[in-house]
C-alpha cells in the first residue's frame, strides 16, 4: 500500500504530501526513530499536563473517524501539532497593536478596493457560506510583510525569515472557518491583523488553544495584532458571522537560521501509529469530521464543543506591551527596521535617468528604502 494514496489535497496553508514508501517502511523507520504509543508526557511539545490532555482526547477521537483517509489525515494534522512540532513560545498566542501609519494605508486600502469592486476568493473547504471578497494589493502585503517583521520577533525572541502576506480576504455574511493548524514548513511563527468590517458586522471571535490546553475566544479590534505559532495552536472561526464583510491580513514567518535544514515534513508520518489502517470498534467520543485538512465536530454548537467552555476576552491590545493567554501584559517595544535594500540591485535602479525612486515608489520605497534615502526616521513616505 503506497501512502501517497492515502493522503488528501490541502486545504488553506497546507501541503499535498506526496510519498513513495510503502506502509512496511513507514512502519520500520516509526520504529527507528523511537516513536510510541501512545505517546508519554515527555512526548508533547509543550509537555505541559493541558497540553497532553487536549491532544490525549482529540487523538482518540482521530482513531474513532470511520473513513480511512480522513483518519489518516486527522493523524497527521494532530501529530503534528502535538508531538513532531517544536515549540518556540511559553503561551503560544499573544495581542499587541501595529502601528496606526500602517493601519491608516490598510483601512484605505480596503476602502479603495471595495469602491473597484473586490473579486471572489477561489472555493476553500476550510471556508463555509458565501466565497470571501478578495482585494489585491501586494504593495501593501509587502508592506505588512516587512514594516511588521520585528514584531513577531521581538514576540519570539529570534530573527525570521519572512514567507507571505495575504489579504486582503473580506469575509462575509455567514461565513465560519473550521479549525486547523497551518503548514509546518513555513507558517511557524504568524500573526492576523484585523484592519476593518463593515458598519453591520457583530463581533467575530476568533478561536484559538493555547499550550495549557486552554480554548479562548478572542475578539479582536481594528489594529491587533494576533501572533501565534500557527502551526501548532488550533484555531479558526466556528461561529457564523454576521454581517456584510470581515477583513484581516494574514502574515508568516519561520525561524531564521537551522529551522529549514532540519526540516522534515515526512516526520509526522513516521510518529502515525501502526493500527491507523484499522477500522474503529467503539465510538465513545464526540466525532471529528474532516474537511480537507480541517476539522469539525458537527454534533456540537457552532460545529466545535469547546466553544461551551471558551475563556472569553477581546482587544483592542495594549500600545506598549503584549497581552499574554493568561492576562498578563509585557513590555513590547519592536526594534525599528533597519534602513537598508532588499535587493543589491537597487544601487544600479538608482542612477537610471528614469527616476525610479520616484516613478516606481510602490516598489522602491519597500525594497530600496536606503538607496532611496527614504528612511532616515525609519519611515516609509505615505504611497
Amino acid at each position: 500500500m503506497k501512502l501517497s494514496s492515502l493522503l488528501a489535497l490541502c486545504a488553506i496553508g497546507l501541503p499535498h504530501f506526496v510519498s513513495s514508501e510503502t506502509e512496511e517502511e513507514r512502519v520500520a523507520a516509526r520504529l527507528a526513530r523511537g516513536y510510541q504509543w501512545p505517546p508519554i508526557e515527555s512526548d508533547y511539545k509543550p509537555n505541559s499536563p493541558g497540553w497532553k490532555k487536549l491532544f490525549e482526547h482529540r487523538l482518540r477521537q482521530v482513531e474513532e473517524i470511520e473513513d480511512q483517509s480522513s483518519r489518516f489525515e486527522a493523524y497527521v494534522q494532530t501529530i503534528s501539532a502535538s508531538i513532531v512540532q517544536p515549540n518556540f513560545t511559553e503561551h503560544g498566542f499573544g495581542l499587541a497593536r501595529a502601528p496606526d501609519d500602517l493601519m491608516q494605508a490598510l483601512r484605505q486600502g480596503i476602502e479603495d478596493g471595495l469602491a473597484a469592486g473586490p473579486r471572489e476568493e477561489a472555493n476553500y473547504p476550510a471556508i463555509t457560506g458565501q466565497r470571501p471578497w478578495f482585494i489585491d494589493r501586494p504593495d501593501l502585503m509587502t508592506r505588512v510583510l516587512k514594516e511588521l517583521q520585528h514584531y513577531p520577533e521581538e514576540w519570539v525572541g529570534m530573527e525570521l525569515t519572512p514567507e507571505i502576506a495575504y489579504g486582503f480576504r473580506l469575509y462575509r455574511n455567514e461565513s465560519s472557518l473550521y479549525m486547523h493548524v497551518d503548514k509546518p514548513e513555513t507558517h511557524v511563527i504568524s500573526f492576523i491583523l484585523h484592519i476593518n468590517s463593515s458598519e453591520d458586522a457583530e463581533p467575530w471571535p476568533i478561536l484559538i488553544e493555547d499550550y495549557q490546553g486552554t480554548t479562548h475566544e478572542v475578539i479582536l479590534k481594528s489594529g491587533d495584532l494576533l501572533f501565534y505559532e500557527s502551526s501548532k495552536c488550533f484555531h479558526g472561526r466556528p461561529h457564523k458571522f454576521n454581517g456584510s464583510w470581515y477583513s484581516s491580513v494574514f502574515a508568516h514567518y519561520y525561524p531564521k537560521y537551522g529551522y529549514q535544514n532540519n526540516f522534515d515534513d515526512r516526520e509526522k508520518l513516521y510518529a502515525i501509529p501502526d493500527h491507523w489502517i484499522e477500522q474503529p470498534i467503539a465510538h465513545h467520543e464526540t466525532p471529528i469530521v474532516m474537511h480537507g485538512t480541517t476539522f469539525e465536530e458537527p454534533s456540537c454548537p457552532n460545529g466545535w464543543c469547546e466553544t461551551k467552555w471558551t475563556n472569553k476576552w477581546s482587544g483592542p491590545g495594549k500600545d506598549g506591551h503584549w497581552i499574554a493567554p493568561t492576562g498578563e501584559a509585557f513590555p513590547f517595544q519592536p526594534k525599528d527596521l533597519p534602513c537598508e535594500d532588499y535587493t543589491e540591485t537597487c544601487k544600479e535602479w538608482v542612477t537610471w535617468d528614469t527616476d525610479e525612486c520616484n516613478r516606481n515608489s510602490n516598489y522602491m520605497y519597500i525594497h530600496c528604502k536606503k538607496s532611496c534615502n527614504v528612511c532616515a526616521d525609519n519611515s516609509i513616505p505615505e504611497l
